[in-house]
């Protein structure tokens, strides 16, 4: 059973799985630490560098909260504190919580942590990684046939029905593991909406689902994914039959 314990230290808050971890601290959050153990077994480059750690029995994915877009100019890594629930790092510790909680295919969050500057902070976050999983631009260097795109398809819908908004639905953050069950990660900013009960869905489910189109067609133009309109036709149908039997 996961227990989670939550823990304050001048201008750090934590808040972690005590069956990860029996204590926590800032060390746990740099990649020297760990490399000082030996425990890197994997990095990727990004906005930032993701460090995947070796932990006792477990992979766990080290990600530093970075800004992107025109804000990164006025501060890279730092953000406006408003509250604790608030802070990116915490929020996304808790939704990924809850939606293990509910049976939704998602990375189990190990820690969390926010360093107060003031008015401003640094988030940073652990999570485990999904065991011999790639994501669908790797998947997608091969054809897929039609079972693949209903089995996405009724992924997506769960998520929907859930009423998870993910701020970022891309091939990059959807993952297929060697018994071909998909995953979603990075939920980053990611929100519980409401549901209507009239099952007239909302905008933002939509708007989910043009976002990730876009992605297979970018995706198709700069690395050549084996991925083509009657795909989405077969996904979005299975979307939708998911969806109407609820």
């Amino acid at each position: 059973m996961t227990k989670i314990k939550t823990t304050l230290k001048n201008s750090y808050h934590w808040q972690f799985d005590t069956n990860c971890f029996s204590a926590i601290s800032a060390e746990h959050f740099t990649a020297k630490y760990w490399q000082d153990r030996d425990a890197i077994v994997g990095q990727e480059s990004g906005r930032g560098t993701t460090w995947f750690i070796q932990h006792e029995a477990d992979v766990l994915v080290l990600r530093h909260y970075l800004r992107g877009g025109m804000m990164r100019k006025i501060s890279k890594e730092r953000y406006l504190f408003t509250s604790l629930k608030n802070c990116r790092s915490i929020a996304e510790f808790e939704i990924l919580h809850e939606l293990r909680q509910l049976g939704l295919p998602v990375p189990k969050p190990a820690g969390a942590q926010v360093l107060r500057h003031g008015l401003f902070y640094q988030a940073d976050l652990l999570t485990h990684r999904i065991p011999n999983a790639q994501d669908l631009v790797q998947v997608l260097q091969k054809p897929q046939n039609q079972h693949f795109y209903i089995a996405l398809g009724e992924t997506v819908a769960k998520f929907h029905l859930a009423g998870v908004y993910h701020a970022d639905l891309n091939i990059q953050n959807i993952l297929q593991d060697k018994e071909g069950r998909f995953w979603l990660i990075d939920f980053d900013r990611a929100k519980r909406l409401s549901i209507p009960t009239n099952k007239t869905w909302p905008k933002w489910q939509e708007s989910n689902l043009k976002r990730l189109k876009r992605s297979f067609e970018k995706e198709r133009k700069r690395y050549d994914i084996k991925w083509q309109e009657n795909d989405w036709q077969i996904f979005h149908s299975s979307y939708n039959k998911q969806l109407a039997a609820s």
